[in-house]
């Protein structure tokens, strides 16, 4: 019977994660079980290469269409075979997850999420539901404050532990990122280009100041997008996210005008390479990332010319933010996320 510490059950081997798991791995021992690939999140073909640490994929398929069945015969082998001392259950949204907190001791339960308040059913049957659910567990670890608002609406009395991310990027070691900077400023967002990313608003804002906007990524929505931007909007397709470093230090602000995002990984990229950051207040991250360290702005979607506002903003204000964003401790933001997770076993 395999022996660790901590045994985590998450979707899919995203680079964030593996990096992450890497770093806990080096303190304590872990067997992590990627349940499969998925649609929503870019995996490198190489992924298997990169990790240091025990774990198993139930299956190469996208989870999207995974057999139930045969995840949750899987997951149970896994438990039989395992003396842990706590498992991790990644979210509440993978069917197999919410029928094993009931075969396995509450005690040992926990369950880390992304999701923020913002996106989250709290209320209804659904919000009975995670109720039930949350009686099964003792420990949560919300990413940060909005993560930590569901907990707080489902009135769970049980332990938090607030991870203050969602896992560790790739930084390349550039020297010097404070050393380019445009003027007038240049503008980027990085993303997929889908309905909930809010681009059609962003295009028709920058198509109406005439600012330089850099648009990477792509979508089902990307022609659609093209056909109604002016010259003064590039759009440069798919970037490999080892190559994004050279676009983000050729350019001075970040934007992401959400409807929905329930962390923001790609805020925190753009912070590492000195770029204050424009988000609409559906982003995640927002007071660990933005708000409290003082590293741009945050808009409200409601408000009428919310997204022209945070830029004149951001233009009156860029030094002071620009300062907040170079000031940012991303080495030590990275251990404390370490610390979350080994704070478990004390």
């Amino acid at each position: 019977m395999k022996k660790v510490d901590l045994l985590i059950i998450n979707n899919c081997p995203s680079f964030y994660k593996i990096n992450l798991y890497n770093e806990i791995s080096k303190n304590c021992r872990i067997h992590v079980v990627f349940v499969g690939l998925s649609k929503q999140v870019v995996i490198d073909d190489k992924f298997q290469e990169q990790i240091g640490f025990s774990f198993s994929l139930i299956t190469q398929n996208f989870i999207e269409k995974r057999n139930r069945f045969a995840v949750l015969l899987h997951l149970l082998d896994v438990l039989f075979k395992t003396n842990y001392n706590f498992i991790i259950y990644g979210g509440f949204d993978l069917f197999e997850l919410k029928l094993l907190l009931f075969l396995t001791n509450p005690k040992k339960n926990c369950i880390q999420v992304e999701s923020s308040i913002i996106e989250s059913r709290v209320k209804g049957i659904i919000g009975f539901i995670k109720r039930i659910l949350l009686t099964r567990i003792s420990t949560v670890l919300p990413s940060g404050k909005l993560q930590a608002d569901i907990f707080r609406s489902l009135n769970f009395k049980g332990r938090y532990i607030y991870t203050n991310g969602v896992g560790i990027f790739n930084k390349q070691n550039i020297q010097n990122r404070s050393a380019i900077k445009n003027e007038p400023l240049k503008y980027i967002y990085v993303g997929r280009l889908i309905d909930k990313k809010n681009i059609v608003n962003l295009i028709e804002t920058f198509n109406k100041n005439g600012r330089n906007l850099t648009i990477v990524g792509n979508g089902n929505k990307e022609v659609e997008l093209k056909a109604i931007a002016k010259t003064n909007i590039k759009f440069m397709g798919f970037v490999p996210n080892a190559d994004l470093w050279k676009i983000y230090t050729n350019h001075d602000v970040f934007v992401l005008p959400s409807f929905s995002e329930p962390w923001g990984l790609v805020v925190e990229e753009a912070l590492f390479y000195g770029l204050p950051v424009i988000i609409s207040d559906a982003v995640g991250c927002q007071y660990e990332m933005v708000i409290n360290p003082k590293t741009g702005v945050v808009y409200r979607l409601d408000e009428i010319n919310g997204l022209d506002k945070a830029i004149n903003d951001i233009e009156q204000n860029y030094l002071s933010y620009y300062k907040n964003v170079l000031a940012y401790d991303f080495e030590q933001r990275d251990k404390e996320q370490v610390a979350a997770y080994l704070k478990i076993l004390k």
